[in-house]
């Protein structure tokens, strides 16, 4: 009777101690990893602070180099989330590609992405270039698509960036889909604001900026359509390795970059741009307007 006794015990005690296994792993830690620019750490933020709001483990890296050097942190596991653009991942995994329109850069995109490594769906928000006017322009020049340049861009001068301006690929993209050539080409310097006011002031007839720029929200700015897809789809996307987010994870990720827009990301920028938040805050503010 001791015996069993001493038996019974000892399986209670085995019974007792296998009841407070845990009955999985907790999920992974989420490394966020963002480049060294404005747009990309409150973007990266969004998606960051979304996954903690929801329970999940995160580490965030802002600031973390190149886009290239993040991109190679994802795909050797240093990291596991990042944000990139669809174009600019197309252009760095499958340069011969000639994909332009949204679809088929993303599609294109994931067949490129390296071993190990995947993405989530695309935003509608991008940050691709386009050519802009002023609303004064448009009217007394009929400019609304790039189509409407054809034949004419010797009549207009086109303000840029220098980096813009020595964009060969570019140039050759929309010299090829619009016949187009400008009569002049003027380095307006680094700050968009600068290239606006020399829009506004005649300087320059048609301005060549990035479509999440905030300038582009002011009245009197028109964007010119781009009807015939000269231009390669630059949506903001998230990219990560395979397995490291689970099902509940993905689709709340995907969540986010459904109602992530062009126009929110300039209203962001803003907020960079003169300093009245952290990117983290515009990042919360974000979210909770969205009710995440």
């Amino acid at each position: 009777m001791a015996l069993a006794a001493a038996a019974a015990v000892g399986l209670a005690g085995c019974q007792l101690e296998s009841s407070v296994v845990p009955a999985h792993r907790p999920a992974p830690v989420v490394v966020v990893a963002t480049a060294s620019f404005g747009e990309a750490e409150v973007v990266g933020h969004i998606y960051a602070n979304a996954l903690l709001r929801d329970g999940s483990r995160v580490r965030s890296l802002p600031q973390s180099g190149t886009p290239e050097e993040v991109l190679d942190a994802v795909v050797t596991g240093e990291t596991t989330f990042t944000v990139g653009f669809t174009g600019a991942l197309l252009e760095r995994y499958d340069p011969s590609s000639e994909a332009t329109s949204a679809d088929d850069v993303y599609a294109a995109m994931m067949a490129a992405l390296p071993e190990g490594v995947t993405a989530a769906d695309p935003a509608p928000a991008e940050d691709r270039p386009v050519f802009a006017v002023t609303r004064h322009s448009a009217e007394t020049g009929g400019l609304r698509t790039m189509t409407d340049l054809e034949g004419r861009c010797g009549e207009f001068a086109l303000g840029a960036r220098r980096e813009a301006l020595d964009d060969r690929r570019l140039a050759e993209a929309v010299g090829g889909a619009y016949d187009c050539s400008f009569g002049r080409r003027d380095e307006t310097g680094p700050d968009p604001r600068a290239l606006l006011d020399a829009l506004r002031a005649g300087e320059v007839d048609v301005g060549l900026v990035h479509s999440a720029d905030p300038i582009l929200d002011e009245d009197d700015m028109v964007v010119l359509d781009d009807d015939r897809d000269a231009l390669r789809a630059q949506q903001i996307v998230p990219v990560f390795r395979k397995g490291s987010l689970t099902e509940d994870q993905l689709t709340l990720v995907n969540r986010i970059s459904g109602e992530l827009t062009t126009e929110d990301v300039r209203d962001l920028l803003v907020g960079v741009e003169v300093g009245s938040a952290t990117p983290a805050d515009l990042a919360n503010r974000w979210l909770d307007q969205h009710g995440y």
